[in-house]
């Protein structure tokens, strides 16, 4: 079974490129934001050291900020992994403003391709933030992708948290809906829910006696990523699944999977997880 299985897979169930909003992403990367992204590795996973003279593989590299950002940490190996072909582009191109470091691999694959996954061997640290939510079958790739984990090595995963609160941003049932009806229509209406969006975070923000044009400028601090290619995401972001905490720590906890850390976020927004094999 081939890539293009795959690929034919994931284009059928959505119009939206990842890869083509990423490299949109890549005008705005500078210094600042690599070194947001680098902070947010050593913060989560607890030290430069960690991460230096480590493997480290990035399955939905998107950008390939943060396999740049472990390589420029030291990573004794980085392996850049993407189904979306412009996705592999925004690597190389960052790969290839670094010299093309031997150190450095970008490899095209699906995470629902389990022998291509396999192919890749295991690695110190697996990093997945806010992807195999996005692959039209989420349970499948968390299987596939777990199996790259080496014995003494951790998962740092993000997925959609499942929200039922309406007025907390909406449902996650109602964002399916959403990034469907984006997805679905022309230029000029996507142009229209983007437009709708902005004026209902700045409205929310104001209500909730927040600055937002301060909440935009330090959207970056955490991950140096930018809100209006993130906004994009959002309302694109298409196929789309969801899961709570629960959910997640039981899928691992059968696998002999533990969960070492949790960042929980309330509403739709990623929580953050890190995973290691029990002993």
């Amino acid at each position: 079974m081939g890539l293009e299985k795959y690929e034919s897979i994931y284009k059928k169930v959505r119009s939206f490129s990842f890869g083509k909003n990423w490299q949109d992403f890549l005008k705005s990367l500078n210094d600042e934001r690599i070194e947001n992204a680098k902070k947010s590795l050593v913060d989560f996973l607890g030290g430069e050291e960690k991460i230096k003279g480590k493997t480290f593989v990035d399955i939905g590299c998107g950008s390939g900020l943060f396999s740049l950002a472990a390589y420029k940490l030291g990573a004794a190996k980085v392996v850049s992994v993407d189904v979306d072909e412009f996705s592999i582009s925004c690597a190389k191109y960052l790969g290839e403003k670094e010299g093309n470091p031997e150190n450095w691999e970008i490899k095209q694959g699906s995470a629902l391709d389990e022998n291509f996954i396999r192919s890749l061997g295991q690695f110190d640290i697996v990093y997945s933030w806010g992807v195999l939510h996005h692959t039209g079958d989420m349970y499948s790739a968390l299987k596939n992708v777990s199996s790259l984990i080496n014995p003494e090595g951790v998962f740092y995963l993000a997925i959609y948290n499942r929200n039922k609160n309406r007025l907390k941003e909406g449902t996650s049932n109602l964002w399916i809906r959403i990034k469907r009806t984006y997805n679905e229509s022309s230029f000029i209406v996507k142009k229209v829910m983007e437009y709708v969006y902005i004026v209902y975070f700045f409205m929310g923000s104001l209500l909730m006696l927040r600055n937002p044009l301060k909440q935009i400028k330090e959207h970056g601090s955490d991950r140096g990523m930018n809100w209006y290619n993130d906004v994009i995401d959002w309302l694109g972001g298409h196929p789309y699944e969801f899961a709570g905490p629960d959910e997640i720590i039981n899928f691992f906890g059968k696998r002999n999977i533990l969960c070492k850390k949790l960042i929980y976020r309330e509403g739709i927004g990623c929580n953050e997880y890190l995973l290691k094999r029990s002993a």
